[in-house]
């Protein structure tokens, strides 16, 4: 290999390490060695990288609204950079520039680290997950046999919920039109 091709890798890898990519994760992506790479994370960040298997990431991991509401923003975006017919590989920069849009998007309340962006992106890619349409408020969001939560949207989950609770404080209807959550009589539509 190359000098400036393993220059390249090990610019990638600092990348990742930054915002705290497992390490399995960045070997995975770059092919630097597991070695090299905790020694660059330790210096990155003053302490070791965790230790052990990932823990339970991606859409596997979403049990909330809120969280599967983040992790469709998450994975619209990476779909959108990479068009929406995901490649056969992972693309590791669309993937970086997704997660900045989303942490942009997202402010100061993420849901999602880089690790369990990483876990989206791989769960789409290996249709474990993919992204529906919701008819009622024109969103995609996503969906996965193993989630915990509902495979409904959650911005319209979100908006009834919102709406119960200004009905039973008392207060009136003022704000935007309710999305009616997701019953229909057109089924999702499957986004490829």
């Amino acid at each position: 290999m190359g000098l400036l091709a393993e220059q390249a890798r090990v610019e990638l890898a600092l990348r990742l390490l930054a915002r705290r990519a497992r390490i399995s994760i960045v070997h995975q992506e770059t092919g630097v060695s597991r070695n090299r790479l905790r020694t660059l994370y330790r210096e990155l960040h003053g302490h070791p990288a965790p230790c052990g298997q990932l823990p339970a990431l991606g859409c596997a991991a979403i049990l909330t609204r809120r969280q599967q509401l983040h992790a469709s923003l998450l994975a619209r975006l990476y779909a959108r950079l990479v068009g929406d017919a995901l490649p056969a590989r992972l693309d590791i920069q669309a993937l970086l520039a997704a997660h900045d849009l989303y942490l942009e998007l997202a402010g100061e309340a993420p849901a999602l680290d880089f690790n369990g962006a990483w876990a989206v992106a791989r769960d789409l890619r290996v249709g474990a997950s993919r992204l529906l349409f919701c008819p009622r408020c024109q969103v995609r969001y996503l969906v996965s046999e193993n989630s915990g939560a509902p495979a409904s949207c959650p911005l319209c989950a979100l908006y009834a919920r919102r709406e119960v609770g200004r009905r039973s404080l008392g207060r009136g209807s003022d704000a935007s039109p309710p999305c009616h959550g997701t019953a229909t009589s057109d089924p999702p539509r499957l986004i490829r």
